[in-house]
């Protein structure tokens, strides 16, 4: 997992127009955009360390400049970057703060996607078996999860039998080591993928997102709501202020009060999934209240993880330890 994170941090470092001149795994040479050279020690840590550990990090560096590779970005990582205390690599930020100055790649016409992009066929399947089990307590079936995805048996055995988190108990499978499987999940799961629009509207979040979705059943197309709205129904924490949906086709929301924006500008955004099993993993582990209207708590806890505001690292961790406890049922 360590080396997952330090090879997806060097692609960040190349993206945002960082160079590694050279380096081991510890130790690496950074040459900055402006050219100016900098040494820091790697320190690689999956979840962001605390203020204790940042100090003790700091320490161990014995006065040379020490960088932090992680997960995603805190506020108080994100603080001490800027005043220079350390150097940091967020890799699902797609974010690096260096010598104070913070470096993101350039714009993209759709979403940047802060994973590095696979090559071939996106493993759509074990990706959907994997949310499924995290979400659940008890032991499923091989065939109930067939079922549930819509995909043979032969598809899910494959899964099961070659992963390494997954068990047999009972009738049915788990998934062991929750905590080290959702690490994996997030850091290899690129998003759902497809195409998104942009829009922008005038009224609060929630009544977007409320507008939005009126406009598609009305036009019959189904959709799921991901974001801070979902996220603020499976783990209340911030008030929602983006709004996302997933819908099956695209469609012109101009009619429902909203104006066509660039990214970055869009309070809405509106995407046709490229994975399609985030419409049966949120009916399988939902309520019949919400399957159809809200994307499963994980795919949620991506999209939060990628989205704008300085608090979403924040409110991501606060949905994460929801769906850990089995809280975000409530």
């Amino acid at each position: 997992m360590t080396y997952d994170l330090h090879s997806t941090a060097l692609q960040v470092l190349r993206s945002c127009g960082v160079r590694v001149a050279a380096g081991n795994p510890t130790e690496l040479l950074l040459v900055l955009p402006d050219g100016r050279s900098r040494t820091v020690v790697v320190t690689v840590r999956r979840s962001p360390p605390p203020p204790s550990t940042v100090d003790h990090i700091r320490h161990r560096s014995r006065g040379a400049q020490a960088m932090i590779i992680t997960h995603h970005l805190t506020q108080y990582l994100r603080d001490c970057a800027l005043r220079e205390l350390i150097d940091v690599i967020a890799v699902a930020n797609e974010i690096a703060i260096i010598a104070g100055i913070t470096f993101t790649p350039p714009a993209l016409p759709q979403s940047a996607d802060p994973t590095p992009p696979r090559r071939g066929r996106k493993p759509w399947t074990r990706w959907a078996v994997e949310r499924l089990l995290l979400l659940i307590d008890e032991p499923k079936p091989q065939a109930h999860l067939a079922e549930e995805l819509a995909v043979s048996q032969q598809s899910v055995s494959h899964v099961l039998r070659r992963h390494p988190f997954a068990s047999r108990e009972g009738g049915g499978w788990v998934m062991d080591r929750k905590n080290d499987l959702l690490d994996q999940y997030l850091l290899e799961y690129p998003g759902a993928g497809g195409p998104s629009t942009y829009w922008f509207g005038l009224e609060p979040t929630v009544q977007q997102v409320d507008d939005a979705r009126t406009l598609t059943t009305e036009l019959a197309v189904s959709a799921l709501t991901s974001g801070d709205v979902a996220a603020d129904t499976y783990a209340p924490w911030r008030l929602p202020t983006y709004a996302a949906i997933y819908t099956t086709e695209i469609l012109d929301f101009t009619p429902a009060g909203f104006t066509p924006a660039r990214p970055g500008e869009h309070t809405l955004q509106v995407t046709v999934p490229d994975d399609s099993t985030i419409w049966r993993t949120a009916a399988a582990v939902l309520p019949a209240t919400h399957r159809q209207s809200l994307a499963d708590p994980i795919i949620t806890l991506t999209d939060l993880l990628r989205s704008p505001g300085p608090d979403s690292a924040e409110a991501s961790e606060h949905l994460r330890q929801a769906i850990m406890s089995g809280e975000w049922r409530a």
